[in-house]
């Protein structure tokens, strides 16, 4: 039964279940727990001993209609533990009324609140482009700091997180925002989501701190106003709705003057009314905009999927072609529960660190299906191309 005879198609599918369990333990396994060490790092690290090095600073909300949430949003960031000037300029996508209500009632308790508006005959440009854009222009200071309306910011030491890379002489800081789904929320594929958002974070978030940062997040997000000018804003992206974070970072990021901040108070949780769609809207965004970017990242992710789907054929194939003795099944399966208890253990730990919701036992199956689902929105996005272009 355990017997077996060593033939060439034995030694080489295991030799190549081997490599691939090596790679996925020691390559993928590093870029999944790097984000978490820079979590941790970050958590520890102390703030500037002195207070006035902090710039002044300012804090750019993009809302299309979200009133309800800026009740408790913008309140959240003009009470900042924050050591130095700040203002918070709202920019108001459409000049939809009940926006203008909740502004108009917190402008008189905070002075330092102000409101924008794009014209809503504005129809052949990307408006969230043009909204940032107009934001940009009417700030005062020089760092600014980028959110939206559906942010939540729960910790007081937001603003002095996200901004203490630029006393450093930093131009750009790479924030996280977590997406939260309510446990009651009518959304049967709310865990495929979170591990989907886990694994577009790890991708660009491990990558900008292994030094080759490639794109950001719109809602945690900051840079300097010099730097938007410099590029000449959005220029090259304008026959693109979307890309106002991860093109316009492409363009402008480099390994020196870029810095990721992974700290748990610098971490901004976003509240979706409808939070599937929203997921499947941002997933077919990205899919568009993700050929424009320059960068070897995708590829290399996509390795790991490439690495994982051989090994569990060549685990497979092993099993078959190794019969009657049981010895090569009983390999494979040692090695497949090592491996996923590794694996999942890892990411388990990592999603915990960002906020996201923690996985386990599914780890193994989304891990599995994962280029299907993302070929599904290849799919998708061909064939909604023209949603994503301002020209049309």
């Amino acid at each position: 039964m355990f017997e077996i005879q060593l033939t060439p198609i034995i030694i080489t599918l295991f030799s190549i279940s081997v490599v691939c369990f090596l790679y996925l333990i020691f390559v993928f396994r590093h870029y999944v727990r790097s984000v978490g060490k820079k979590v941790k790092k970050d958590n520890e690290s102390k703030f500037p001993s002195e207070p006035t090095s902090y710039p002044s600073v300012s804090v750019i909300v993009y809302s299309e209609d979200d009133a309800e949430n800026l009740k408790i949003l913008l309140p959240q960031i003009l009470e900042q533990d924050y050591p130095s000037t700040f203002e918070v300029i709202v920019v108001n996508d459409g000049a939809v009324a009940s926006t203008r209500d909740v502004i108009g009632r917190l402008e008189q308790r905070y002075s330092n609140l102000y409101m924008t508006f794009t014209p809503l005959e504005s129809r052949s440009l990307s408006r969230k482009k043009l909204a940032l854009t107009l934001g940009i222009k009417a700030a005062r200071y020089e760092v600014l700091v980028f959110t939206t309306g559906i942010s939540r910011i729960e910790s007081r030491e937001w603003l002095k997180t996200m901004t203490r890379h630029f006393i450093k002489g930093k131009e750009i800081v790479i924030g996280h925002a977590t997406p939260m789904i309510p446990d009651d929320a009518d959304n049967p594929s709310k865990r495929l989501h979170a591990f989907d958002s886990v694994r577009t974070s790890i991708k660009y978030l491990s990558w900008a701190i292994a030094g080759r940062p490639y794109r950001g997040n719109c809602d945690n997000l900051a840079y300097r106003r010099s730097i938007f000018f410099k590029n000449k804003g959005f220029s090259k992206s304008l026959h693109l709705k979307y890309g106002d974070d991860d093109i316009f970072i492409n363009e402008v990021t480099n390994s020196h003057n870029t810095a990721v901040e992974l700290s748990t108070a610098s971490i901004v949780e976003t509240y979706e009314p409808h939070p599937q769609r929203e997921h499947q809207n941002r997933k077919l965004r990205y899919e568009y905009t993700s050929k424009s970017l320059k960068s070897s990242a995708p590829i290399f992710f996509g390795s790991f999927s490439l690495a994982w789907w051989t090994f569990l054929g060549c685990s497979v194939a092993l099993s078959i072609v190794g019969l009657p003795s049981l010895l090569p099944l009983g390999i494979s399966l040692i090695l497949f529960l090592t491996l996923a208890s590794v694996l999942s253990f890892s990411w388990r730990k990592t999603s915990r660190s960002i906020g996201s919701r923690p996985l386990l036992l599914t780890f193994t199956w989304f891990m599995t299906f994962e280029p299907i689902y993302n070929f599904y929105y290849k799919i998708k996005g061909f064939l909604t191309r023209n949603n994503n272009l301002t020209w049309n």
